[in-house]
């Protein structure tokens, strides 16, 4: 057997985006420490609200058949970053709707208020008002640094809860201006992209096909979202997975190019499958089944860049992804994949509630 041993390029992604200081008197980051409150396997406290029509709700009369999408935010009044991701779990409703989830969501605004901005953007689900704070510090996210007419306020952040009443999982940034889009909270649930974002192919190649994929193709500034790439090996051929550069092997690389539009995250490769080479003495992990390599973006909030969305933009996420593909008798030349994905960034709602209704 023939193995090509490679050297293997790090490149390091550097970019980062700083606050964008709207409202900012009433607008408080979170430190960058770890969100408390209910985690992934707490049972969630009694429900008991009225909605933006005026209708009583609890646990049970918001879920749906495998559960639901619960969004805490800080106000539908005076948060763009909010109101933003209110809209945009309008826009999820009908995946989650599809998969037996309901969505719904918490602020401490008083249902006029809600009904208002329900009524201005077409909101449908149920939004919750919790004026006296009770259900957000049941939940334990009661944020101490709202201070004024912002005093009462969540952390803002997604739960996944399953029809008994158990979180599955929770999405938490720790600075209020950066937010999971619904959908990217829908990719990390069910391992794939909403239905209305086609995966599209940029290579098909004889050893390996791949694939790229995107939570939102629409999303506005501070938007957390999920860029994919699935490796597609052909038969009896795979690549290999991080921890084989110990033997000197090239693994599977994906390398975002730095931007000032975007801060991306390390990328997140799954664990490979053990492939032992007894001639060599080596127990390598490799990817010999489809595979899906995730890495996270968040897109900025400076003063800068929401001026520059202007009435909308589109941003390019570029890279590359390396990766050397090998057969049980040779290693093929090593590919330098170029990698590409198109956003549409859209601005953020500054439309404050009628001035009889809004905070004081």
């Amino acid at each position: 057997m023939i193995f090509l041993r490679r050297t293997i390029r790090v490149a390091t992604l550097s970019t980062y985006c700083l606050l964008l200081p709207v409202l900012a008197s009433v607008l408080h980051a979170q430190g960058g420490t770890k969100i408390p409150g209910l985690t992934a396997g707490d049972r969630i406290p009694p429900i008991s609200a009225k909605d933006q029509t005026g209708t009583p709700q609890t646990f049970d009369t918001l879920k749906g058949k495998h559960g639901l999408l619960l969004l805490f935010s800080r106000s539908a009044d005076w948060c763009p970053f909010c109101k933003q991701q209110l809209m945009q779990l309008q826009q999820a409703k009908q995946e989650f709707a599809a998969k037996g989830i309901h969505v719904a969501s918490i602020t401490y605004d008083s249902p006029a208020i809600l009904k208002s901005f329900a009524d201005r953007k077409g909101i449908t689900y149920p939004m919750l008002s919790d004026p006296q704070s009770k259900i957000i510090r049941a939940f334990g996210i009661l944020n101490p640094e709202g201070k004024g007419f912002a005093a009462g306020i969540p952390y803002p952040g997604i739960y996944y809860i399953a029809p008994d009443g158990i979180i599955q999982k929770r999405f938490f940034e720790a600075e209020y201006y950066n937010r999971f889009t619904p959908n990217d909270a829908y990719a990390a649930i069910f391992g794939g992209p909403v239905s209305t974002v086609h995966p599209f192919i940029v290579r098909h190649g004889r050893h390996v096909t791949v694939q790229l994929a995107q939570s939102d193709k629409i999303v506005g500034p501070g938007s957390r979202l999920e860029l994919m790439v699935t490796v597609f090996p052909a038969a009896k051929v795979h690549v290999y997975a991080p921890g084989a550069e110990a033997y000197g092997y090239k693994v599977v690389k994906l390398t975002l190019n730095a931007s000032p539009d975007f801060q991306a995250l390390p990328a997140n490769y799954p664990q490979g499958t053990i492939l032992k080479f007894p001639i060599l003495k080596e127990s390598v992990p490799v990817y010999n089944k489809p595979t899906v390599i995730r890495n996270d973006i968040i897109m900025c909030a400076t003063r800068e860049f929401v001026h520059s969305v202007g009435q909308g933009k589109q941003v390019a996420v570029t890279g590359t992804l390396d990766y050397q593909a090998c057969n049980d008798n040779e290693c093929f030349n090593p590919v330098t994949q170029p990698v590409k994905w198109t956003l549409q960034v859209i601005p953020l709602d500054t439309v404050r509630a009628p001035e009889a209704i809004r905070h004081r």
